[in-house]
């Protein structure tokens, strides 16, 4: 047995049948048996049962950086830590993915999820992704357009049946410091550079979310839900405070933190798992959780949710049983 305690940040104790680090291209032995999942740190991943087949971790590592004159050109391997990536990126001057600071994870998992934070995602700054069809063996690189970036969403996510296992993400950034600072708790600071911005970001994250190391957790298990204009007429007659964000045409963003406090679940304990009393959007395990324990919490949050407000709620973390990834709905 394989035990996945180490690639879930929830900190449950499940195990795989067997395990395999992969460093390499070379480290993949195809055609692999079913069942198999990939995974990094698992820091988006909520594991629902042990996984009856093989997980595959990604371990690829190394750094390359090209300065082309206006831009820095960024080669990363996929089993490298986000942050730690951010951290060297600002010592050579490069500046982007400050906002993104302290998220927990590795590089190849960035894209899968379209990362983001502060109003910066993963995606504004990928040019390609290298990647390995697992069924195939061929070597593929998959341009930004063909990655098909949206709100947590991605191709790899849309097209979860071509399995392809990622080796190299690749970056572009500007040469010079562009800051990015609409978000709410951003905008009204003097932060005159990339490392003022981090620093900011990490105190936000530090006020706001628990620390995986310490407090078993994926970060924001739901996504906003995006809801037409009637909706939030509708919401915004009975609750005139109820943030709101556009999110294109005649679509808009809902906080779902905030339907989740309203609907009193903010600090409350099922069994070993809650919600974050700083927090509501992250369920947490409180020591000793199963899995069972965090699923039925969300569960009973949804329904309390679509109760309230008649707007449903989506898992942002990717769901795995014991055969492979999972809906919610069928679980």
């Amino acid at each position: 047995m394989f035990s996945l305690l180490p690639y879930n940040t929830f900190g449950l104790e499940v195990q795989a049948d067997a395990g395999v680090v992969v460093r390499s291209r070379h480290d993949l032995q195809l055609p692999l048996a079913d069942p198999y999942l990939i995974i990094g740190r698992g820091s988006d991943v909520l594991f629902t049962d042990d996984f009856a087949g093989t997980a595959l971790i990604a371990g690829v590592r190394g750094i390359e950086v090209q300065h082309t004159g206006r831009s820095f050109e960024v080669r990363v391997g996929a089993g490298e830590i986000l942050d730690e990536l951010i951290v060297t990126l600002l010592q050579q001057g490069i500046t982007g993915l400050e906002n993104l600071s302290a998220i927990p994870g590795t590089v190849g998992a960035a894209p899968i999820q379209n990362i983001g934070a502060y109003g910066v995602e993963i995606g504004d700054y990928i040019t390609s992704v290298e990647a390995v069809d697992l069924r195939s063996g061929q070597y593929v690189i998959l341009s930004r357009e063909e990655c098909c970036f949206g709100y947590r969403d991605s191709y790899f996510k849309q097209h979860k049946e071509e399995k392809l296992f990622v080796l190299y993400v690749n970056l572009s950034f500007p040469d010079r410091f562009i800051p990015h600072l609409t978000y709410q708790g951003l905008k009204d600071k003097e932060l005159k550079d990339a490392q003022a911005v981090r620093a900011e970001v990490m105190a936000l994250r530090a006020r706001k979310l628990p620390d995986p190391r310490f407090v078993g957790n994926a970060g924001s298990f739901f996504k906003n839900p995006v809801v037409d204009k009637n909706t939030v007429e509708r919401l915004r007659a009975q609750w005139p405070d109820m943030p709101v964000f556009t999110a294109g045409k005649d679509r808009y963003k809902l906080a779902a933190g905030w339907l989740i406090d309203k609907a009193d679940c903010r600090g409350i304990t099922h069994g070993h798992a809650g919600t974050w009393e700083h927090q509501a959007l992250v369920l947490v395990n409180r020591g000793q959780a199963k899995p069972h324990e965090i699923v039925s919490l969300g569960k009973y949050i949804c329904t309390e949710v679509a109760h309230k407000f008649g707007v449903e709620l989506v898992p942002e973390v990717r769901l795995y049983g014991r055969y492979g990834e999972v809906e919610w709905n069928s679980l």
